[in-house]
């Protein structure tokens, strides 16, 4: 037996809230679907059994329909839609846009993205960081023109539009991979620099960065780069996925010795060896 290719239907009008997105992600997944609006109207009235000798730019009921095997609707429209009729008729699958949506995350770890999105390379902060140390998440994403994209990886972790995922998924009924109140990755920023701390058997000082140049984009960033420790992403993948930070600042002014706790200190609290004359080590190798 061959079963059939799964085909979704949407039945929303072309301003539902969260289409645009939807759409995206249905791409994104490779999971063929097509659109109608709602209406009560019975469209079969009109079309015969001899619509295929029309001729080939008249659409036909069948052609509108297709090969579709669920239906999905978005909430408020009646009962008494045509599309649902015909599909409770036919035998097709029917479901909310929010229990569909649940059904694709399902089993998946989600990073919801809180606005505003800060972009590297077109993408996502976090998800720019995220791909450079190995993760290969999947990440859902509106541009800076408007439009929405998905980009699907093998990896298990979904970045996804915080405001979004709200409007089509009840809170707290998908797995998230950083839990509220159980993040352990803090900052605190300073004149010079930002400082970032992890909670490991104290508090345990992970590495410096220069402050963001965006001073509205800053507590994003932050907040991006410290879910990325929580995650388990080294310090080294952070500096080596926004190296373009450290490019107009001295390798050494990074090392740990040359600053503490408290910020940038101009080295000052760096010990100096003691440089001893050339005669000293050659009497000391003569001994």
């Amino acid at each position: 037996m061959v079963w059939p290719k799964r085909k979704i239907q949407l039945v929303a009008s072309s301003a539902a809230p969260g289409i645009d997105g939807v759409r995206a992600v249905l791409k994104g997944i490779q999971l063929e679907f097509s659109e109608v609006e709602p209406t009560t109207e019975d469209l079969s009235e009109g079309f015969t059994e001899s619509w295929f000798e029309k001729p080939l730019e008249c659409t036909s009921i069948s052609e509108i329909l297709g090969p579709a095997t669920e239906l999905v609707f978005w909430p408020g429209g009646t009962e008494d839609d045509f599309w649902r009729r015909k599909a409770l008729a036919e035998g097709l699958n029917q479901q909310t846009i929010q229990s569909f949506i649940h059904n694709i995350l399902e089993g998946e770890l989600i990073l919801p993205v809180s606005e505003p999105t800060v972009f590297i390379e077109g993408r996502p902060l976090l998800g720019h960081v995220l791909n450079k140390a190995g993760f290969e998440p999947t990440i859902l994403w509106q541009t800076t023109d408007g439009k929405w994209q998905c980009e699907r990886r093998q990896g298990l972790h979904w970045l996804i539009p915080e405001s979004w995922l709200a409007g089509l998924v009840e809170e707290n009924s998908l797995e998230r991979a950083s839990l509220q109140g159980k993040e352990k990755a803090s900052w605190v920023v300073r004149e010079a620099g930002v400082d970032f701390y992890h909670a490991q058997n104290g508090l345990k000082f992970v590495g410096k960065m220069p402050r963001w140049s965006e001073p509205m984009e800053e507590h994003a960033v932050y907040q991006n780069i410290a879910m990325c420790l929580d995650l388990g992403v080294s310090w080294l993948d952070i500096r080596l996925a926004l190296s373009f930070l450290w490019s107009s600042t001295i390798m050494t002014d990074n090392l740990r010795w040359n600053n503490d706790d408290f910020g940038w200190n101009a080295r000052t609290c760096g010990e100096k060896l003691p440089s001893e004359p050339f005669e000293y080590v050659e009497n000391w190798w003569a001994r």
